[in-house]
């Protein structure tokens, strides 16, 4: 899927612009961004649930903005709109079956007697977790080429989320899908993701694969001998925390310049941490004005 010159604005305010971006198939990627910036938007967009301002979405060469029947390969369950409450999850199932023409039945119902879930059970009568298991199993048996999964592990306990993580593990072992899972758990995504997506402002501000990312970076905590920190320091790093003395920053692209540098700096504390996702997301979100000493 290639997105192109994407733009989406509701109630004229721009929610998303210029998102430019290409899935690559068998890739798991984690959309990350702080709440409001756009993600579920980005989903709907995608989806035809909103119509974009701007761009093209692009799968297998063409427009499904203009080719709506190419949006089989592209599975998303938008909350807000769901008919699930009332429903038998067997109901459901002939629901995608006809909308998805891959839809896997058989396998549907194997994963359902796999997890303990009736096929005759309501959907409003089963747990949350129970939810959460019961959408990812109907994502994997939808057989689409991208799976878009909006916050699939929320309200989950932990035996459920390993099962849901498992069973989507399990399944894309033997697939060639895309997946793009938007999440708060940045410890899950980090788990699981070749790839991490981050939304700032209306745009992707950062667009990383998780090898080339823990390759290059890294977390580096100090402790300045002089009050100020040096204008450089300020610009290659993004800090993370300061406490008092104790700087703790980032640094996308960790050199062998950068070391340098630092050590010319004679620092009293000079000690690489472990770095997460979570740190990555953490330092993008941070201005020049962060870096304020405590002294």
């Amino acid at each position: 899927m290639k997105i192109q010159g994407l733009k989406k604005s509701i109630d004229g305010k721009i929610i998303l612009e210029n998102i430019n971006v290409t899935l690559q198939q068998g890739q798991i990627t984690g959309l990350i961004g702080r709440n409001g910036v756009g993600k579920t938007t980005l989903f709907r967009t995608i989806t035809g649930h909103y119509l974009s301002d701007e761009g093209q979405i692009l799968v297998e060469g063409v427009d499904v903005i203009k080719k709506q029947e190419n949006r089989k390969h592209i599975f998303y369950i938008d909350e807000q709109y769901s008919f699930f409450a009332n429903n038998t999850l067997t109901s459901i199932a002939e629901y995608y079956s006809f909308n998805y023409p891959d839809f896997d039945l058989t396998r549907f119902h194997e994963l359902l007697t796999q997890s303990n879930l009736s096929a005759t059970l309501r959907f409003r009568a089963m747990s949350k977790g129970m939810q959460g298991l019961f959408k990812m199993i109907l994502a994997i048996c939808s057989n689409a080429k991208y799976l878009l999964l909006d916050e699939p592990f929320d309200g989950l306990d932990v035996i459920i989320r390993k099962n849901v993580v498992r069973l989507l593990l399990s399944h894309l072992s033997d697939s060639n899908q895309s997946v793009v899972i938007s999440s708060h758990n940045l410890r899950d995504l980090e788990a699981i993701v070749d790839r991490a997506l981050m939304l700032k402002g209306t745009t992707i501000a950062q667009d990383i694969l998780l090898e080339d990312f823990k390759s290059k970076a890294r977390k580096i905590q100090l402790v300045l001998r002089d009050k100020e920190i040096p204008s450089w320091l300020k610009k290659e790093s993004k800090a993370i925390r300061i406490e008092g003395r104790v700087i703790t920053v980032v640094f996308n692209d960790y050199s062998s310049e950068i070391i340098d540098k630092l050590n010319a700096l004679q620092p009293v504390l000079h000690e690489e941490l472990p770095l997460t996702l979570e740190d990555f997301f953490e330092a993008n979100l941070t201005n020049e004005q962060d870096y304020q000493l405590i002294l």
